[in-house]
């Protein structure tokens, strides 16, 4: 199969888990360990951390889903579907937990080979953020951070694919912003959910949340679809041409 037509499988799974057929322990630490393998990152820092919430985290997992509604109805990955409307669908709600849950939070590196060697050689202390107590929480390295955040979940994606699992992406949850003068963050309150102190392990700025699982063989009742063919559900999420977000310099 080819990377296009891999990736083309990919389908945000909102309410369509298998609660029975679940990946282990094993299977999740060896498709992260290939994706770090092989994903980017600055000076090979990776200045990110994950916290893997799995089958027998019930609690963390549904402190996660409030953490991500931010809305009354229809928040991110649809949290909110209420049994009623599952119901009579035919659906079980618990369809639209995640075996998997992945949220990656902001983390000092330790200074690797290369760190030491160049401050050393240059007398330059002070170039690499990801490393520096009192500067890693800036914004120039959070966004880095997301970056390389957005590119290791796709290679991690990718992986995923190739081994029929499914993944979904969130980045609908209370922001965290670093006040450099005060030395503190300043964090959003969710106004329909919990805020992110409801999981004391997150001491640092969250940055994304990724589902992971295999999708049960049903009818997702909160699929969207990409191609208009009603195929993936009642709401499309059509793409806008390529020639609307490319400009060439000719």
């Amino acid at each position: 199969m080819s990377i296009e037509e891999l990736f083309s499988k990919r389908r945000q799974i909102r309410a369509a888990w298998d609660q029975n057929k679940v990946p282990s322990k094993e299977m999740i630490y060896d498709l992260l360990k290939r994706t770090q393998k092989i994903s980017p990152s600055k000076q090979n820092l990776y200045p990110f951390k994950i916290h893997a919430f799995g089958p027998h985290n019930h609690i963390e997992k549904e402190k996660v889903a409030q953490i991500c509604k931010l809305y009354k109805t229809g928040s991110v990955n649809d949290w909110d579907l209420d049994k009623e409307n599952a119901a009579n669908r035919g659906q079980n709600n618990d369809y639209k937990n995640a075996p998997w849950v992945l949220v990656f939070e902001l983390r000092m590196c330790k200074a690797n080979t290369f760190v030491k060697d160049y401050s050393e050689t240059h007398q330059d202390w002070g170039r690499f953020t990801q490393v520096d107590e009192k500067r890693f929480r800036e914004t120039a390295n959070v966004k880095l951070s997301c970056i390389e955040v957005g590119m290791f979940t796709k290679i991690l994606a990718g992986l995923c694919l190739e081994n029929n699992l499914a993944i979904s992406y969130i980045r609908s949850f209370p922001e965290w912003t670093w006040k450099g003068q005060k030395q503190e963050y300043s964090k959003n309150k969710n106004k329909h959910g919990l805020d992110w102190g409801a999981l004391p392990e997150i001491t640092e700025v969250p940055l994304f949340v990724v589902q992971l699982g295999y999708k049960a063989d049903i009818e997702d009742p909160l699929a969207s679809n990409v191609c208009g063919d009603k195929k993936g559900g009642d709401l499309l999420e059509d793409k806008p041409s390529i020639d609307e977000i490319l400009q060439f310099k000719d």
